[in-house]
């Protein structure tokens, strides 16, 4: 079925890890979080995008590394569908103390660090990502694969 107002998103995401302790973003106002990242542009490659990004978001540099895998998902907002491909990657920042949450340089973003436990409680979203970080936390081999459209009919 098609909705009027459709748009289609392909993003770099990353995980940063600090110790049994994963970064996320908040869209103040919204039920859940992600991964930082964002947007891919057009001319620019995924890692370069979520360097950018993240300088954007909270103004630290970055080391992008292994790329841990991908999910695609969708869902609805309001009167528009959204479908999504999330390019997950492990991220490293240096300058960042443990667990100290980096101050948003985005009014409608926040940053705080979660426990890997707490990743349904915090309703990290698109869901498969939690594989995703529970399996890089892990060291299992990746890359990883996973879909909100599985089991899905029409």
């Amino acid at each position: 079925m098609q909705t009027p107002n459709q748009k289609y998103h392909v993003l770099a995401r990353g995980v940063i890890l600090s110790g049994e302790y994963i970064l996320v973003a908040h869209c103040i106002g919204m039920d859940n979080t992600f991964l930082p990242g964002g947007h891919v542009e057009f001319r620019e490659g995924m890692k370069e995008t979520l360097a950018r990004e993240i300088a954007e978001e909270f103004g630290e540099e970055c080391e992008v590394g292994t790329y841990l895998g991908a999910v695609e998902a969708d869902f609805e907002q309001e009167d528009s569908y959204h479908q999504e491909i999330n390019h997950v990657f492990q991220v490293t920042l240096p300058n960042l103390p443990h667990r100290v949450n980096p101050r948003s340089l985005e009014a409608h973003l926040e940053f705080y660090w979660i426990h890997l436990e707490e990743m349904i409680e915090h309703n990290l979203q698109p869901e498969p990502v939690r594989d995703i970080v529970k399996g890089y936390y892990r060291r299992d081999p990746g890359p990883f694969w996973g879909s909100t459209f599985d089991g899905k009919t029409d």
